[in-house]
């Protein structure tokens, strides 16, 4: 029964092997609402009717900008946009092609790939961890001592049986030793679980991160072409006033007018043309900021970006699903609950430390005697053992950490909830706040139809003698800011339309998946391929 004993221990533990202590994961489920709270609902989709406000004036004089008429914007189509692929509904072949090279060569996207590749190669270490680990030793010595190897060798070869009976010294140990820490409870395989966890919820973040870059992408060209529009304004507005200027310069200098409206105008005309070079410097800027998320330097696309344009129209449907299509597109909601996921598993990690641990070992050399001790001989040697450990009085440490574990978990679960309260909310705001810019939008067209017809009433009075010119610059003041009221407001419905997409999670779906990662190659093989290829370029 004695010598039957390890074989015994042997097959309990492997017995034994096939249970794993600790909660297994299970994804969480709460009540969420069944649609979202918006002031008008059709068949599931928020109808926009116009983008551009309605009767909008013309104002040919702007065609000489290279920017069209801020107030003449086409129609928007009625057509659904597909949630993954949102900013093609914008219909701007230039912002589809920055948006695809900034999916190439953006460095927080090569960043959180990288992030996840190491999350996935982590998972390896901790699967290798669990196997079986073989290994070669060796060990010498003289002195006047005896058995002068042992303590240098292995610990599974000085186990070995002395083969040496007539030797006095033991001079030399060599071999090959192998442990095992047999997974009794599941310590290994809930890490592993845990890593694999850890993994998805990398990826999860990747995704996030990819959703971010298209949004800075289309929000900073909307920005772009909104600020181009406005100094579009300006600059028309500039000419205006300096027409104006040098009229009342004529009349003042045949004694029609007096010096009063002469100053007037003077002022107009350099208040129009103070706003000038910060709003160009504006407009660099975000041209600017396109070039670092496509990974680019500014002076290698500015060139490209310095026609101006329009701001992209706005489609005039947007179907946002419902409330529970967040959960499956979101990644940041897929993150949390990951990230959950993985603390469970480490509460199974956390509680099979208070359980018995069994490590197998064998090991297979030779001993001899020589460096100078006669007679030379040798032998060979092996040995076959295990090694048990359990945990008996700690006063509580190692339950108090599976407490910490089961918090930790317990934080995670109420961050996930409140993940997904944050994502229904954004939609929610971002609904709102779209459809609000779109109103706002309607009625500044209004306004601006009215204030060129009150400057052309202002123009025509004085002209004839019935007003005086201070009603003159008052129109014509109040007209300019209507006009660049409108373009900032046709640019914040862009932003407001980014932000809506973005919080409905939508553009990580075309990602591919990431690359396969390098295979791990034993330790004698890795060690010289790595001499060879201290750079690491085959990785």
């Amino acid at each position: 029964m004695r010598e039957a004993y390890p074989l015994t221990a042997l097959v309990v533990g492997l017995f034994l092997s096939g249970c794993a202590v600790g909660p297994d994961y299970h994804p969480p489920t709460f009540k969420v609402p069944d649609e979202y709270v918006k002031p008008s609902v059709e068949s599931g989709a928020v109808e926009l009717t116009g983008s551009a406000g309605p009767a909008a004036p013309d104002m040919s004089s702007s065609a000489a900008t290279g920017v069209a008429d801020v107030r003449t914007v086409p129609a928007p189509t009625a057509a659904d946009v597909e949630i993954a692929r949102w900013w093609h509904g914008l219909g701007d072949p230039e912002l589809d092609s920055l948006v695809e090279r900034a999916l190439q060569a953006n460095p927080s996207l090569e960043i959180a790939l990288t992030r996840l590749q190491e999350a996935r190669t982590f998972e390896v270490v901790l699967t290798g961890y669990a196997l079986p680990r073989l290994e070669a030793s060796s060990g010498g010595g003289r002195g006047t001592g005896s058995d002068l190897s042992r303590g240098r060798a292995a610990l599974p070869l000085r186990s070995a049986d002395h083969a040496l009976s007539a030797s006095s010294k033991i001079t030399q140990v060599s071999g090959f030793d192998a442990v095992w820490d047999i997974d009794l409870f599941g310590k290994f395989r809930r890490e592993i679980e845990a890593a694999r966890y850890d993994a998805q919820a990398a990826a999860a973040a990747r995704d996030a991160v990819q959703i971010a870059v298209i949004a800075d992408v289309v929000r900073a060209y909307v920005d772009l072409r909104g600020l181009q529009m406005q100094l579009a304004v300006l600059q028309q507005n500039l000419r205006a006033a300096k027409d104006l200027l040098d009229l009342v310069q004529a009349r003042f200098d045949h004694g029609i007018t007096n010096e009063l409206d002469l100053t007037l105008a003077q002022r107009q005309f350099s208040t129009v043309q103070a706003g000038v070079a910060p709003l160009s410097a504006q407009v660099d800027a975000a041209a600017y900021t396109i070039a670092v998320l496509l990974g680019r330097f500014p002076e290698d696309i500015r060139q490209e970006l310095a026609q101006p344009g329009m701001v992209p129209q706005m489609p005039a449907r947007i179907t946002p699903g419902q409330p529970l299509d967040l959960i499956r597109r979101r990644p940041d909601i897929r993150e949390a609950e990951w990230e959950l996921a993985g603390a469970t598993a480490r509460i199974g990690v956390a509680t099979a430390n208070l359980f018995p641990q069994l490590q197998l070992s064998a090991a297979l050399g030779r001993e001899s005697q020589g460096f100078g001790y006669t007679p030379a001989s040798g032998a060979r040697i092996w040995a076959v053992g295990y090694g048990a450990a359990f945990p008996l009085l700690d006063f509580g440490t190692l339950d108090a950490l599976v407490d910490v574990a089961d918090l930790q978990a317990h934080e995670l679960l109420v961050n996930y909830k409140h993940t997904v309260q944050a994502a229904v909310q954004d939609v929610d705001t971002a609904m709102v706040s779209f459809l609000a810019q779109q109103d706002r939008l309607a009625s500044l067209g209004d306004a601006v139809a009215a204030s060129q017809r009150a400057m052309t009433l202002a123009t025509e009075r004085y002209d004839r003698g019935l007003t005086d010119f201070l009603n003159v610059v008052d129109a014509q003041r109040q007209e300019y800011d209507l006009e660049g009221q409108y373009a900032f407001a046709l640019m914040t419905l862009g932003e407001q339309y980014v932000g809506l997409y973005r919080a409905l999670g939508g553009g990580w779906e075309q990602f591919s998946g990431p690359p396969p990662i390098r295979t791990p190659q034993p330790a004698i093989v890795a060690m010289f391929r790595r001499l060879l290829n201290p750079s690491g370029a085959d990785q």
